[in-house]
This record gives structure tokens, C-alpha cells and sequence, in this order.
């Protein structure tokens, strides 16, 4: 799930706005259905380029924003958590193979 402040990607151009699939921004707000936001970009020089208002389908999380994220998590806690989190993702790892499948 999307939220606040959270890191995301263009999943396409948006070339009225200069934007390109993989541009990053950050989501500033989330509408209540949680279906809409309003993701912020920035220019070359870290100013303001856009505040465009997006759906799901246009965004996805930032992957590389995700697993420092995760990493940072990962660091603090002890070992028998961090088993729980390894068999955690071995089992979402099975899951989303069953589903290809």
C-alpha cells in the first residue's frame, strides 16, 4: 500500500509535464479512497517541477527506496526476528510463484 511520503515511479511518460516512466517523486497526500494521490516532482536542481494528481495504475513504489528501507529495519532487530522476516519472504517468495504458475 501506497502512503504518505512514501518514494514512487511513473509507471509511464506524462510528457505535458516534462516526466518519464521512471521518474521519481513523493506522494504528499492520499485520498481517502486510496486510489488518488498527489505525487510531487522534482527538476535537476531539486526544486519543484509538479504536483500531479495520480492514480494507482500511474505509480508504483520505488523499489530501490523499499529495500534500503527494509535494510535499515533488517539491521535492528535480533536474530530471531530476523528469521521470522527470512521465512516471512521464503513464504511470499512460494506464494507469488504459485500464482505464476
Amino acid at each position: 500500500m501506497i502512503k504518505e511520503l512514501d518514494i514512487v515511479t511513473l509507471t509511464h511518460d506524462i510528457q505535458e509535464h516534462g516526466l518519464t516512466e521512471g521518474s521519481r517523486g513523493a506522494v504528499v497526500h492520499c485520498y481517502s479512497d486510496a486510489r488518488g494521490f498527489e505525487v510531487e516532482f522534482l527538476d535537476e536542481k531539486g526544486e519543484e517541477a509538479s504536483v500531479l494528481t495520480l492514480e494507482q495504475a500511474d505509480i508504483r513504489l520505488d523499489r530501490i527506496t523499499v529495500q534500503a528501507q527494509v535494510n535499515e529495519i533488517l539491521e535492528c532487530l535480533p536474530e530471531d526476528l530476523l528469521a521470522e522476516v527470512r521465512d516471512f519472504a521464503e513464504y511470499l517468495q512460494h506464494k507469488r510463484t504459485q500464482k505464476a504458475g
